[in-house]
């Protein structure tokens, strides 16, 4: 699967700047109605939250406030580890295709999806080693 196109960074930026103008020309009124939305949204879910589901919320929220900036930006850069390794993780998943641009530089043999086998079949017509379900024949190319 091709990757996704990017949206353009002119149009991005107008986009942006078409945003600022709308706000700008908002009233009161209309710039209040989101903000309101959000405050009702968030009112009806904390009255059917569960006196366990507060009390944790709450615990998440002192302990977040606690946080050193420190602290604040190694949770950051760990996250930003762990979706770098994940992303590779991913890169290395997706075998298909992989023969037809083989990297000498990679260990295939590491990777978790793959296993090649013995090779502990051999021809009875050249005597060369073959893995187990390769083709009789094809490494001489013998006429059967």
């Amino acid at each position: 699967m091709p990757p996704k196109k990017r949206q353009s960074i002119v149009r991005a930026h107008l986009k942006t700047r078409r945003d600022k103008v709308m706000r700008a020309c908002e009233t009161p009124e209309q710039s209040d109605a989101p903000v309101e939305q959000s405050r009702l949204r968030m009112s009806a879910s904390r009255t059917i939250e569960t006196p366990e589901v507060r009390r944790d919320r709450l615990e998440e929220d002192r302990h977040r406030n606690n946080e050193t900036t420190e602290q604040r930006e190694s949770c950051v850069e760990e996250t930003r580890v762990r979706i770098v390794q994940t992303r590779e993780l991913l890169r290395q998943g997706n075998l298909k295709l992989e023969a037809f641009k083989y990297d000498p530089q990679d260990d295939y043999q590491v990777h978790p999806n793959v296993y090649f086998g013995k090779m502990d079949i051999v021809c009875v017509h050249c005597s060369a080693k073959n893995f187990k379900g390769e083709s009789p024949g094809m490494c001489c190319s013998y006429e059967l």
